[in-house]
């Protein structure tokens, strides 16, 4: 079918205010409200006010914005700023697995709607009113990062079929429409034939809806929720607004890893070791305006690093070849994540801005494990969600042949050879979100510009959009040409 016109309006920058809260599915009805016009008080001594013959459209998590959806987003919801994450990637609704995508089981539950109203105002504070015409409010929901909607069950009917969501983001097209949500009004919203509930791949399949359909639909309370599909996973993350570096696409960086680090160069971003850079070194950078990237390895066990007697024998494979005393880690244990989470932990602590995880291809290469690309997408998202849980830009580390999956994840690319290697254009996706590629080139014919090498290169490279730089392969600042000079 085509695709229509069917989202929410939801404006992502003025809800990323404030983190954590919680879900409350326990409240009772009978709060009565008589200053806001909402005539359905007296339904919720009885139950839900029943909403007929509602205008009902598909939207789903990790949809890009485009013209078709009124160019918003859906990456993040009203109340989760790393919902597709969370969820575990993008619910695409052509690719489908029974009620679930097709690539993954996804973390959080696939039957979810959105409904025009948010109980946070757009300054992200919780809006004073709402125990007046919210039926299972009380005057006690204070919680200022505590959504008393997200996680609500919805019941939604088409003919014969019943399914149930949770509401899990705001919309379509209003975000302040409580005279429709919970009382006898129309919708506000005019767009795609006064819309008023979009609702999941999971119940368009389990209803039959086309694009744009009706359905009927009320609140109900989670005890009168009956097992089904909707129960096998049940979503309870709460309020999740936290705030990280995106930066944009013209970014420009210096990378040193090694040797006495040098902080003289006018650029806008540092891509510097974890480990060996002190947290007053970062503020110092930081405090020329600098954006500070902290490089470690997420995918391989080096030798000299100060928890390296955090890795048991059974994480470590094949030695990296080229590279003494490296490793490739086993990426499928659960015991590599609990130690990449205290590197994480580590970053935030120390003042980063974000995160080059680096060896993040070992599917690809010879580690001595059996790891698949399922393994390793896992992974990498993993590594991702936890970055940006902490308030860590993150960026993904060469791995190209994932790139189309991986960039919803990420923030920037950081590259080596893609010139030399001619498959600069398999980084196309994060260009294309404007998200900035650094991308680092060592060959020697570089270096030297003979045949004018180097400048044919940056030439290349500023049409493809990249940040190059071209650098000794130990990183340690023994020299450094960059692209920018020829692009004045």
């Amino acid at each position: 079918m085509p695709k229509k016109i069917h989202k929410r309006a939801l404006t992502l920058l003025v809800t990323i205010l404030l983190s954590s809260g919680c879900n409350d599915q326990n409240h009772t009805n009978g709060i009565s409200g008589k200053s806001n016009g909402i005539s359905n008080k007296t339904e919720a001594k009885t139950g839900y006010l029943l909403h007929k013959n509602i205008t009902t459209t598909i939207f789903w998590t990790g949809e890009e914005a485009s013209n078709e959806n009124g160019y918003i987003a859906n990456f993040a919801n009203a109340w989760d700023v790393l919902w597709m994450q969370h969820y575990g990637g993008i619910d695409t609704p052509d690719n489908r697995n029974g009620y679930s995508p097709a690539g993954f089981k996804p973390n959080e539950n696939p039957f979810y709607a959105a409904l025009p109203y948010n109980d946070f105002d757009k300054n992200g504070k919780k809006k004073k009113d709402t125990a007046s015409y919210i039926t299972w409010a009380t005057k006690t929901d204070n919680n200022k990062s505590t959504s008393i909607c997200k996680n609500r069950w919805i019941k939604i009917i088409k003919g014969e079929k019943i399914a149930y969501a949770q509401w899990e983001d705001v919309g379509p097209f209003e975000e302040n429409d409580p005279n429709y949500v919970f009382g006898n009004a129309n919708p506000k919203n005019s767009i795609n034939d006064s819309a008023g509930l979009d609702v999941s791949p999971a119940v368009r399949d389990f209803l039959d809806l086309e694009d744009i359909d009706k359905t009927s639909w009320q609140f109900v309370d989670e005890k009168d929720v009956p097992n089904g599909p909707w129960k096998k996973i049940v979503t309870t993350r709460n309020v999740d607004w936290i705030e990280w570096y995106h930066p944009n696409i013209d970014t420009s960086w210096q990378w040193q890893l090694q040797g006495k680090l040098n902080t003289s160069y006018k650029v806008d971003l540092y891509d510097i070791d974890l480990f060996d850079t002190d947290s007053s070194t970062i503020a110092a950078l930081k405090k020329q305006g600098k954006k500070v990237i902290c490089y470690f390895s997420a995918g391989s066990y080096e030798e000299w690093r100060e928890d390296a007697k955090d890795f048991p024998k059974n994480l470590l494979g094949k030695k990296l070849t080229g590279w003494k005393g490296e490793k490739w880690l086993d990426i499928r244990n659960k015991t590599l994540k609990i130690i990449m989470k205290k590197r994480l932990d580590m970053a935030k602590e120390k003042g980063c801005d974000g995160v080059e995880a680096d060896n993040v291809d070992g599917y690809a290469n010879d580690t001595g494990f059996d790891l698949t690309p399922e393994d390793q997408l896992s992974y990498n998202k993993f590594i991702a969600t936890q970055a940006r849980e902490r308030g860590l830009s993150v960026g993904l580390k060469n791995d190209l042949d994932q790139v189309k999956e991986l960039e919803p994840f990420f923030d920037f690319s950081v590259n080596e050879r893609c010139h030399e290697h001619r498959i600069c254009h398999k980084l196309k996706p994060f260009i294309e979100h404007n998200k900035p590629v650094f991308n680092a080139e060592y060959a020697r014919k570089y270096v030297e510009n003979k045949d004018g090498a180097r400048e044919k290169m940056c030439k290349d490279s500023k049409d493809f959009g990249l940040q190059t730089l071209v650098l000794p392969t130990e990183l340690d600042d023994s020299f450094r040409y960059s692209c920018l000079r020829y692009n004045e």
